[in-house]
């Protein structure tokens, strides 16, 4: 099939489509903005927008990693308290805390006057709230230490979990601060600030804390916060290198409990932490100085969450639980 020739007026015909329309280009780049437009725009507020929805948050719970191998340097100076290793996956049970805007600028507030007023060169308070491209960051309660499973452990450790918890009967609640401390982690390789909780109603904390202990204690794990308690012979029996748990019926001795411990004290929320250490005498100068800053904050817990390497699975709390024999508050 032969080519088929195009005329130069044609040609000519192209070239001035072109240039007309560079020249309205650059026409509308040199005119002021319109006052219509820039109205509608000012208008605008990141106020306006709906708040994104929890899940969302849980899809990028962790950092990618950027290396295979334990590094320091990659985690502002961070130890890792138990050391990688292929094949076992990091777990925790918490509850997740996204601050307020107004709740976000009095702890920063806060941890900005701490380092002008007490802390010094290294030691230094770091800010949990926010990441190093100063993104908002979840602060959270712990229920659990940090855990490792087997791969095969995973989803039963999830429905071990939600196998307490619907025992435990807890409804979405209120927990409200109630002061400051200055604890170490369990290494003592940090030193955090924390925020102090005030016991909740129905005591729904320590029975939260109590679901998760168990489900420690039935995959031979260690316990956060409470005494040591004897197992029963049920979670001797099937809790030293469990791989598959299976509940069973109300029945069960794990079923029957009808108590849990008080460790009020030792719930708290992290929002910085530091290297250094402090003496026993300025942790309870900041204590009496600075815990009015924030004695206004509460948070609402609506979940719990289990974070099992990348993967996080949120449990909510039942509005409408009936008690029908769940466990007796101390």
């Amino acid at each position: 099939m032969p080519l088929v020739n195009y005329s130069d007026s044609e040609d000519s015909e192209h070239e001035e489509t072109r240039r007309n329309e560079v020249e309205e280009i650059q026409a509308i780049g040199k005119s002021p903005p319109r006052k219509d437009l820039k109205r509608k725009c000012s208008g605008n507020s990141t106020n306006d927008l709906p708040p994104l929805p929890d899940a969302f948050h849980d899809l990028y719970a962790s950092n990618s990693r950027v290396s295979t191998q334990d590094d320091p340097t990659l985690h502002g100076g961070r130890q890792r308290g138990t050391p990688h290793v292929d094949g076992q996956w990091p777990s925790h049970i918490y509850i997740e805390w996204y601050p307020t805007t107004a709740e976000s600028s009095k702890l920063a507030t806060l941890i900005d006057k701490l380092n002008d007023e007490v802390f010094d060169g290294d030691a230094k308070l770091q800010s949990l709230l926010q990441s190093e491209l100063g993104a908002e960051l979840p602060l959270h309660i712990s229920l659990s230490r940090s855990l490792m499973l087997l791969t095969d452990e995973r989803q039963p450790f999830v429905d071990t979990f939600k196998h307490f918890l619907d025992k435990s009967t807890v409804r979405p609640f209120e927990v409200h601060v109630s002061g400051l401390q200055w604890v170490a982690n369990y290494e003592k390789t940090r030193c955090f600030l924390v925020l102090q909780l005030a016991r909740t109603a129905e005591n729904a904390l320590n029975t939260l804390l109590w679901a998760s202990n168990e489900t420690a204690k039935a995959f031979g794990k260690p316990t956060i916060y409470v005494k040591p308690e004897i197992e029963s012979a049920e979670v001797r029996q099937r809790g030293r290198g469990i791989r598959g748990f299976r509940p069973r019926g109300r029945s069960s001795a794990m079923s029957r409990v009808t108590g849990v411990q008080d460790c009020t004290a030792s719930f708290h929320v992290s929002v910085a932490w530091s290297h250094g250490s402090l003496s026993d005498d300025v942790g309870a100068g900041i204590r009496s100085k600075y815990s009015a800053d924030i004695e206004e904050l509460s948070l609402s817990v609506k979940a719990v969450k289990v974070k099992i390497g990348n993967a996080v699975t949120s449990l909510p709390l039942s509005a409408n639980v009936i008690d029908t024999g769940g466990i007796i508050g101390v």
